[in-house]
């Protein structure tokens, strides 16, 4: 499937017909001949006799195991799974009429006899398109590493115009593992040059190419890195993060993890310094009945928002404020969708917006579990539905399992029980990778490069200005770098998977296919471990619950309202 698509380079017109190759020099390409081809029909320069199909055959399997040599036997298993009686005199015989072909070409050619029974092709490597390939590839890699990419792919763009199809290699079943290995040559090829070509000073040549690629085979991993990379580095940063979404949820629904060129191409696009548009006048805030429940050791903030159905806290992720929700557009859409269907209260954690700071003799996970019982205990609510997003699903696991009569239900939506990867436990970043996210993000050494936070929470929206200035403008305002420190070192370093069994509500798992930020074995793990839970998986790449929103809040409403 993958290797029926062959690319046709740009240069491809300039070859005069199939003999015709490329040749190497420090200068660059230059034309060159070839006396032996069997990448497509195997078959030897004019003026040498055309040959049949075995004789075909067996010149493909000397020549790709050239120079080594293969033994009589062994040929034998190779072109016949039933070989006939005469097989000896009938190979030989062939192999006589390869020598007159090949001769015919140039004397200097031949197959000669090694020992007692092996036969090799007498013919240096430059003089088959086999040679001319694997010369090509090391010469690539060669300008690759001296900085040269465009020259690489040059190289490398000859390279697949002389490969015109799969060697002819017998169909038997010994050489079945040939055939595949010669497959997987030609995918390498391939790799390589378009790798070369997102390297280069114009990527976007090769972004046609892989994106039909990736498509035919959407778990060839390097092919989608070269594709991330191209997208990135031709300035086309969503469309990158959509590319390295898509990659990872291919892979991890066949229960692959990416590999850490993966994880390096989408660093890069996260580091990518997307310009934010000069200041405009701030939107309007929205005006809410704020109220305080106070307790022996501070006051938490909280409003409700309705009055209608059952009762809903909604545990925001981050640090998002009770205004700074209802001063965003999509999220005072959001909380209107779900105040439409129940009682919506909305809270500041302590240390953020308007609450009380908080306690540093005490784990902020305390008492952030604190601030919801507080908040129900002023309200007069019994038992509660909560929803809860990225890190607050930590948050609402805690309370749920501490105060199992409290809760009546459970959402959580883009949650983890742990957010790094651990012995037993395959999903998310490794700590190093989640540390170095967290550094460029918080205080990146170079401002420029710094981690976009847009990009990461909401990819869907990176290129809304209006959305950007409200993301940047509620971050500076909700929380001091102490607490922002403390949100961030509890969401990455806390591990709840041991309170799992005690959550005994309900609970619905939600979770985009394409989440940029939140691996998708999250999801799965919490669905399989939680007593009650289930797992609807929906289109989107965000993270935050309240962009995006399709699916994600249909199936919440339905949850709640069954």
């Amino acid at each position: 499937m993958f290797l029926s698509f062959v690319m046709r380079s740009k240069l491809g017109s300039t070859l005069p017909g199939t003999d015709a190759v490329w040749m190497w020099s420090g200068c660059g390409p230059t034309l060159g001949s070839v006396l032996v081809r069997v990448l497509g029909t195997a078959g030897v320069q004019d003026p040498a006799p055309r040959l049949e199909r075995k004789a075909r055959e067996l010149l493909s399997v000397l020549t790709v195991r050239a120079p080594a040599a293969v033994t009589l036997d062994e040929l034998a298993r190779l072109l016949w799974d039933d070989p006939p009686p005469s097989t000896v005199k009938t190979l030989r015989a062939h192999l006589s009429r390869i020598r007159a072909a090949l001769q015919a070409a140039d004397p200097s050619a031949d197959v000669v006899r090694v020992g007692r029974d092996g036969y090799r092709l007498a013919l240096a490597p430059d003089r088959t398109d086999v040679g001319q390939v694997a010369a090509a590839r090391t010469r690539a890699r060669l300008l690759l590493a001296d900085g040269r990419p465009d020259g690489a792919a040059a190289v490398l763009a000859a390279a697949r115009a002389l490969w015109l199809g799969e060697p002819e290699l017998p169909d038997t079943v010994a050489a079945a593992a040939l055939r595949q290995g010669w497959r997987q040559e030609r995918r390498l090829l391939v790799q390589e040059h378009l790798g070369c070509l997102a390297a280069g000073s114009d990527p976007g040549s090769a972004l046609g190419e892989l994106e039909q690629l990736t498509a035919l085979d959407p778990l060839d991993e390097p092919l989608w890195v070269h594709y991330i990379r191209a997208l990135h580095r031709a300035d086309r940063q969503t469309e990158a993060l959509r590319a390295a979404a898509t990659a990872r949820a291919a892979l991890v629904a066949v229960g692959l993890d990416p590999s850490p060129a993966w994880h390096a191409a989408q660093a890069d696009v996260l580091r990518s310094s997307v310009p934010v548009p000069s200041p405009a006048a701030p939107t309007p805030t929205v005006a809410v009945a704020v109220r305080y429940a106070t307790g022996e050791d501070g006051s938490t903030a909280y409003t409700r928002l309705s009055d209608r159905g059952r009762d809903l806290v909604v545990l925001n992720p981050a640090m998002l404020t009770i205004d700074g929700l209802l001063d965003g557009t999509h999220a005072r859409a959001a909380l209107a969708t779900l105040a439409g269907h129940a009682a919506v209260v909305c809270f500041d954690r302590r240390g953020i917006g308007l609450s009380d700071p908080l306690d540093r003799h005490r784990p902020p996970l305390d008492q952030w579990v604190e601030d919801v019982r507080r908040v129900l205990d002023a309200l007069a609510i019994d038992r509660a539905d909560l929803f809860a997003n990225f890190d607050t699903g930590l948050v609402a696991i805690e309370f749920a399992a501490r105060h199992p009569e409290r809760v009546r239900s459970l959402v959580l939506a883009q949650c983890f029980p742990r957010y790094t990867r651990g012995a037993g436990y395959p999903f998310g970043l490794d700590a190093g990778t989640t540390e170095t996210l967290i550094r460029d993000t918080v205080s990146p050494a170079d401002p420029a490069q710094g981690m976009d936070s847009v990009v990461q929470a909401a990819p869907s929206l990176a290129a809304d200005d209006d959305f950007r200035q409200w993301w940047n403008r509620i971050g500076r305002r909700a929380a001091s770098p102490a607490v922002a420190t403390a949100v961030r070192a509890v969401a990455t370093g806390t591990d709840l998977r041991h309170r799992l069994p005690d959550v005994t509500a309900p609970t619905l798992v939600l979770h985009r296919r394409n989440c940029l930020n939140v691996d998708a074995g999250h999801a799965t793990y919490l669905a399989a471990n939680l007593p009650r839970a289930h797992l609807r998986t929906v289109a989107g790449t965000d993270a935050l619950w309240f962009t995006d929103t399709g699916d994600l809040l249909r199936h919440t409403v339905d949850f709640l309202t069954s």
